[in-house]
């Protein structure tokens, strides 16, 4: 757990954000390296390859969405009972979460194995002709990462109560395994080397299935050895349903669920309107999305930092501490993220090749990737201060703000850049750009405000009795 105390200088707290930051922060940066090279290595098989792998994935981080209620829920609980040194509810908390992910998880597998072929065919209905390469190969690739989903929530479940008290390293350390197994294994099933089969888009499904198997191990291995401040004492733990714990977690972990379903649903519309621009259009918007990684994934390690500390600080009553922990990440975090975009500019034409040297592709993509990297350092101010909110379980105002941006905004925009005045992928960006700038200054006003302060507070005078 973090030592928390009002008496700490600017400095000192930025100090104590990186501190507690970096495990993070290189956990996401390290998750960005590893999804960049799978896409590089799916890109050298084509573009339709690339296509594939690209529309499958926004159909699993939608569904994936829907299910981090359970992540964003147990995160905030536990930091909020670990700041208020309440381990007996925060050990609830902690089991609760997991048979919970464990049923939603096999869920979710059955029925993303059934329907995966018809959920990727409905993402292709404004083509002209539906790809049947993609069909084909991304509806395989669909069948397996679903399957791997049964340990794949879990894992992420682990990782997030791990970051409730505090515990920002061991989660870096369960990635780093999972994504070298990832990694090696990718290249070996995709290209056959040696005596593996060349599985191609098949082979990068396996490749992540893998890592995710060995992770949720790992995780477990963890909790039950309680070398992180958890421990799962599987003689006395009770592997039943609590249903008022559950609530508990899932009036924090609902409105995040929604708002994820509503950021990845309109991932989802953005996809079908681009794909109706074609195969090369999908790709060039692939490599943009992969491209800017690096820098998202380091914001959002942040905001997992200040998820953590203003949930404590307010578990602990010091409501001052957890507004200035946001502020101070925030700025932080722009920094780093501008810094970092800096070269992104400069060389935009040389990330996109290390991608592919198709130059419809690159000329495509050129223009709105450059136009997505100038907004990294206001992105930076939107991803922790919602992060910051969401720790303090304010997740119903982080819920109408990202409706707002993501549906009035830019779906607007999109359709009106897009396709009415005929800009194509960049008018695509120029709208989320757009919608980032109005969802900052929404989010800036919400924390201004203080009035997440007194939703915590309500809440810490009935669950937080010992």
């Amino acid at each position: 757990m973090v030592e928390l105390t009002e008496n700490y200088t600017a400095k000192e707290m930025r100090i104590r954000i990186l501190k507690l930051a970096w495990p993070a922060v290189l956990r996401m940066f390290l998750q960005s390296v590893v999804g960049i090279v799978d896409v590089m290595m799916i890109g050298s098989l084509g573009a339709a390859a690339l296509a594939a792998v690209d529309m499958s994935n926004r159909l699993m981080f939608v569904l994936i969405g829907a299910l981090t209620a359970l992540t964003i829920g147990s995160t905030a609980l536990v930091a909020r009972y670990t700041g208020a040194k309440n381990q007996e509810k925060a050990n609830q908390v902690i089991v609760q979460s997991i048979v919970s992910g464990i049923i939603l998880s096999t869920l979710l597998a059955v029925l993303g194995i059934i329907f995966a072929e018809d959920l990727l065919r409905l993402m292709m209905i404004l083509m002209e002709e539906v790809d049947n390469f993609v069909l084909r190969n991304g509806s395989v690739y669909l069948k397996i990462v679903f399957a791997s989903m049964i340990f794949g929530l879990p894992l992420m479940i682990i990782n997030a109560l791990l970051q409730g008290i505090g515990d920002m390293k061991t989660p870096l350390y369960i990635m780093v395994v999972t994504n070298i197994i990832n990694t090696v294994c990718n290249y070996l099933l995709i290209f056959g080397i040696g005596f593996f089969p060349e599985l191609g888009v098949a082979g990068a499904a396996i490749g992540t299935a893998l890592g995710r198997v060995v992770g949720a191990l790992i995780g477990f291995g963890v909790l039950i050895h309680g070398k992180s401040g958890i421990k799962i004492d599987l003689a006395k733990v009770k592997f039943k349903l609590d249903l008022k714990v559950i609530k508990d977690i899932f009036i924090i972990g609902i409105p995040a669920s929604i708002e994820q379903l509503i950021r990845q649903g309109s991932q989802i519309v953005y996809t079908l309107l681009i794909a109706g621009l074609g195969t090369i259009t999908v790709a060039a918007n692939a490599i943009i999305m992969n491209g800017q990684m690096i820098p998202i994934m380091i914001g959002f390690g942040f905001s997992m930092a200040a998820t953590t500390l203003v949930g404590q600080s307010l578990g602990a009553q010091k409501e001052e501490l957890a507004k200035e922990y946001g502020k101070q990440t925030a700025y932080l975090t722009m920094i780093i993220m501008g810094v970092i975009s800096i070269p992104m500019f400069i060389w935009t034409t040389p990330i996109i090749k290390l991608f592919s040297d198709n130059l419809s592709v690159v000329s495509i993509a050129k223009p709105a990737m450059k136009i997505s990297i100038l907004m990294q350092p206001v992105f930076a101010i939107l991803m922790v201060i919602s992060g910051a909110l969401r720790g303090a379980g304010d997740t119903k105002w982080t819920m109408y703000i990202t409706a707002i941006g993501n549906w009035g905004v830019r779906m607007v925009l999109s359709l009106l850049l897009g396709y009415y005045l005929g800009y194509g992928l960049i008018g695509f960006w120029i709208a989320m750009v757009i919608d980032i700038g109005v969802r900052t200054v929404l989010i800036m006003w919400r924390y201004s405000s203080d009035k997440w302060q007194e939703i915590q507070g309500n809440r810490e005078k009935t669950k937080l009795v010992a």
